[in-house]
């Protein structure tokens, strides 16, 4: 979980999957590639880290990747292209809610955020896709399986989907810890590990992933005080699988604002002198081919740690392992494929491409789903709307199309009957043309349904309205209506009513912050935020945003029977303050 300021800019750094060739005799000698949270803004930094040892790069304007186009971070993503370097944009899954953690709607459910989500990637690639996007950092992942699956299931489609509608798409998935193995075929790579060097030391990954191509698993060790500790844990990382990393002297609250001083020295560290690629493999062949997926299998190349695989020149998958064979899914019915693979070894040395062979998908069947019908809108906000039609027989996805772009593609196992899709984002006063179609699991689509015009409403008022607070039965309620499409909702809460203390904002100092359904506590100065382990968020319906806190515990300044607030929204609405509010 990031933190993130409604004015602040994040960039999430990945490591390179590819490897790099250093002049050295060694051989078999493992390498890491860094992968950085930086969170500064493109400009210097990223300079430093256009190096061979840094090959992918997540950007995070504000906790996804806004409303607005930003000239600065297109040219990062596209200079970060040409050097080399895979850029990802930042999308928050938020546990799927399973923690409390609401949508921008207010909402807690596995469709709830996997719809937020996919319209995240939606916006990445609209703004920057023409620019050199790469993929996607899914944050906020969850660790288990969840009941009957529920949990990797939902990402499993999330990662199906984003793969399917942006072929090449490189995913990471970020849960922090170790995972249940039923995520083991989500995204490329995995974030297994997010703490302290402390911690790092007497930590080990889950069984199941010994042995799986080190590529596909990051660690991010932070409070990492001296260069000695940070080759230790480089040496920790080789021991453990992981081909990813990233070692910080920095600490919490916000360990990723900064490049370590020890920069050059990690990055020498990480590599390996080894320079040998490994042995071209064999030319893939089909062992199973279907509708919309190919399984391969080719000859293994000595020395191989895992294989990636191309489409047409695209990478669109690689191997768990060092067992040369894949199944490559989401492609389109009745259609050849250049298949081209590349083996790499432990030092992330790649070898050349295999012989080109072309492979086609079989023929989808004659029997296309039925057009869904009864398409409509209810509760047509600002910048929301809900959308509804009637499910139909042997379908496998919804696809719902806006202004004629694909937006959602949405695994139909996972959409109840009576559930309504949220769609937000969305710009006031203006029309949007929406239609759905269904698809089957050969590939077949329905005609699309009879397309929706929807107008979204004229915002009207002050920003922000309805803000009080009150204290009753041991704890503090907060209330405020947000009449534009922010995507953070926060509460300043001066909880000694001292304006010198805490963090000056609006003519406070505010001790405790609520961003959307989180609590933090004010830490050390400036902008540093600790997580408290309370959900505040009572309820959000019709955009009137309620929270509720205790007076004591867990807080360690407590709140008063009277004390201060101020309301804030920002993110894709210019951002508005509610004047001070006193709460009695």
């Amino acid at each position: 979980m990031f933190l993130r300021r409604a004015a602040a800019v994040a960039v999430l750094l990945l490591g390179s999957f590819t490897g790099t060739a250093h002049a050295s005799s060694s051989a078999d000698e493992p390498g890491l590639s860094l992968a950085v949270p930086a969170y500064f803004y493109p400009g210097e930094l990223w300079g430093r880290l256009s190096d061979p040892g840094v090959g992918i790069v997540v950007a995070n304007p504000f906790s996804g990747p806004g409303k607005d186009f930003d000239p600065n971070y297109a040219k990062a993503i596209s200079d970060a292209r040409a050097a080399g370097v895979t850029v990802l944009g930042y999308v928050a899954t938020g546990y799927l809610g399973s923690t409390g953690r609401a949508t921008r709607l207010g909402e807690t459910t596995p469709l709830a955020w996997l719809a937020q989500a996919q319209q995240d990637v939606a916006r990445w690639y609209d703004l920057y896709g023409a620019h050199g996007l790469g993929g996607v950092f899914l944050d906020e992942v969850q660790n288990v399986c969840g009941p009957g699956n529920a949990y990797s299931d939902t990402y499993r489609a999330l990662d199906e989907s984003i793969k399917s509608l942006h072929r090449g798409a490189f995913t990471v998935i970020n849960p922090g810890i170790g995972t249940d193995e039923c995520y083991a075929d989500i995204a490329d790579v995995s974030l297994t590990f997010e703490g302290t060097y402390e911690t790092y030391q007497g930590w080990q990954p889950p069984a199941w992933q010994r042995g799986r191509d080190p590529r596909r698993f990051w660690h991010l060790v932070h409070a990492t005080a001296t260069q000695e500790q940070m080759e230790d844990a480089l040496r920790l990382a080789k021991e453990r699988g992981a081909g990813h990393v990233y070692v910080t002297p920095d600490v919490l609250a916000n360990p990723w604002d900064t490049l370590p001083d020890y920069w050059r020295a990690e990055l020498d560290a990480a590599r390996s002198p080894d320079t040998g690629a490994p042995a071209r493999p064999g030319p893939a062949t089909a062992v199973k081919r279907g509708p919309t997926s190919l399984t391969l299998a080719w000859r293994p190349s000595p020395g191989a740690v895992g294989y990636d695989v191309h489409l047409d020149g695209l990478r669109v998958t690689g191997t768990a392992g060092r067992v040369p064979a894949v199944t490559v899914k989401n492609l389109d019915p009745g259609t050849a494929y250049t298949v081209t693979v590349k083996a790499r070894d432990a030092a992330g040395n790649a070898s050349a491409a295999g012989a080109a062979v072309s492979l086609r998908t079989r023929k989808a069947d004659a029997a296309p789903p039925a057009t869904p019908a009864g398409l409509g809108a209810d509760q047509v906000k600002v910048a929301s709307v809900r959308l509804a039609w009637e499910r139909t027989a042997d379908t496998a996805w919804y696809d719902v199309l806006m202004d004629g772009r694909r937006l959602l593609r949405l695994p139909a196992a996972l959409l109840p009957a009576d559930a309504t899709v949220p769609v937000t984002g969305l710009t006031p006063a203006t029309s949007y043309t929406f239609t759905v179609l269904a698809r089957d699991a050969s590939g077949n689509e329905s005609a699309p349904a009879r397309p929706l015009t929807v107008t979204t409403a004229v915002p009207s008022g002050d920003p922000i309205s309805e803000a009080a607070g009150s204290v009753a039965d041991g704890s503090a309620t907060y209330q405020a209506r947000y009449n534009l499409p922010f995507d953070f909702h926060h509460v300043y809460i001066d909880a000694d009513n001292d304006a010198a203390t805490g963090f000056a904002v609006a003519g406070i100092g505010a001790d405790y912050l609520i961003e959307n359904s989180w609590y933090y506590r004010h830490a050390g100065s400036g902008w540093n935020w600790t997580p408290v382990d309370l959900n505040p968020l009572v309820s959000s319906a019709d955009d009137l945003f309620v929270w509720r806190v205790p007076l004591t515990a867990p807080l360690s300044v407590p709140l008063t029977g009277a004390h201060r607030v101020v309301f804030h929204g920002s993110g894709s609405s210019p951002e508005a303050y509610s004047p001070i509010v006193p709460v009695s």
